[in-house]
């Protein structure tokens, strides 16, 4: 079914129906947009109702996502400070003709070796490199501890930038990705998100048996979700 549109006072409201049992609400600031997610089968006069009595909610959202600061550009430059595992570490930038480019974690400073001229694009991608490496070195650990827990396998994992989620899950592939982001935050984010994907693969949504899963596996998880949603994407 193709989606349905909305206007919502300076709102636009996007529907999309498929194949779930709840109605689901997203907020996408820079696009002006929310997007609904809900039943196939639902009649419109029930949503539209159903929207409407999230109209306070959804002006709500916007307004505290509004209300953020947004972070400083990067510049990676020798001083500036890096976040990296919930913990700000200065840069050390070093220009080396001869070296390879590199980015090394120097237990009280990261240290970037980088070609004369290197450029912010250069840095960023070398860093960026970095830090995928080091989600791909942590999560494995993680799956060893959470797969015969939860009793499922993954098959594959990988590590994206992702601009509206923490973590992703294709179950019929069991594959799941985490968000680059989770880098710059406390360890036990990464662990909780990926335990969440890992989760949909006993629960497609996040329905009352999903919750369920999760107070058996993380007793917590409510206050890691509501401490991650304090985090900017």
């Amino acid at each position: 079914m193709k989606p349905l549109f909305l206007d919502l006072d300076n709102f636009h409201v996007e529907i999309v129906q498929k194949r779930i049992k709840n109605i689901y609400f997203r907020v996408y600031l820079q696009k002006q947009t929310i997007l609904v997610s809900a039943p196939a089968h639902l009649d419109p006069e029930i949503l539209n109702q159903a929207i409407l009595s999230k109209k306070d909610w959804i002006i709500r959202q916007v307004n505290k996502r509004t209300a953020r600061q947004p972070a400083p550009e990067k510049t990676y430059v020798t001083g500036e400070n890096f976040l990296f595992q919930g913990k700000a570490y200065p840069l050390s930038v070093m220009e080396q003709e001869q070296e390879k480019p590199s980015c090394i974690f120097r237990d009280e400073y990261i240290q970037l070796i980088v070609k004369p001229g290197s450029t912010l694009f250069d840095r960023q991608s070398l860093i960026d490199g970095w830090c995928r490496k080091e989600i791909q070195k942590a999560v494995p650990l993680i799956l060893e501890k959470w797969e015969p827990l939860i009793g499922v396998i993954i098959r594959q994992f990988g590590v994206r930038k992702m601009k509206t989620r923490w973590g992703s899950c294709n179950i019929n592939a069991a594959r799941i990705w985490l968000n680059l982001s989770l880098i710059h935050l406390p360890p036990r984010f990464l662990e909780y998100v990926t335990v969440h994907e890992m989760v949909h693969l006993l629960e497609r949504g996040h329905n009352a048996r999903f919750k369920g899963f999760m107070d058996r596996f993380i007793p917590d998880w409510r206050d890691l979700k509501k401490e991650l949603g304090r985090f900017s994407l």
